[in-house]
């Protein structure tokens, strides 16, 4: 039921793209509201993320994740891969814990992490997360919640 590597690759490729698109047309919305209102709003941004390109970036990266994961359960690559972040009891994580595998992001090597024993990487071991494949633990609940209902009366 864990997602393999390679959706979770997959995943990680697709929100680094969004991350672009996401900073471009933030761009161009703070220059189009700056040329409405004749400030010169421009030579800052264009400032900024030439100073601090990086910085900008890995913020807009880590607010996104922490936003996305805390409302959705997923980001947009976990929603285009079909994987999608739950609990140990495969429910969506509540903010502390996303929070704090947000922050865990920012690990040195975490992206090696997945290396070792558990393959499972550093962010999701802290975490007490897990990335499963959103189809898979769906059908699962299904029959978790068929085999419970099992001698209860239904109504008809």
């Amino acid at each position: 039921m864990l997602a393999s590597d390679r959706k979770r690759f997959e995943s990680v490729i697709v929100d680094f793209v969004f991350v672009f698109i996401s900073i471009f047309v933030s761009g161009l919305i703070i220059v189009i509201i700056g040329n409405t209102f004749n400030w010169d709003i421009y030579s800052f941004w264009n400032q900024f993320i030439t100073d601090y390109t990086y910085l900008a970036f890995f913020t807009y990266l880590m607010l996104n994740y922490l936003f996305m994961e805390s409302f959705f359960g997923a980001t947009m690559g976990k929603f285009a891969t079909g994987i999608k972040v739950v609990t140990e009891n495969g429910v969506k994580p509540n903010f502390i814990k996303i929070l704090l595998r947000t922050l865990c992001r920012l690990i040195p090597f975490d992206v090696l992490s997945f290396l070792g024993k558990s393959g499972r990487f550093w962010h999701d071991s802290f975490s007490k997360t897990y990335v499963v494949n959103k189809k898979a633990l769906e059908s699962d609940m299904e029959i978790f919640n068929f085999s419970n209902s099992i001698g209860v009366n239904a109504e008809y």
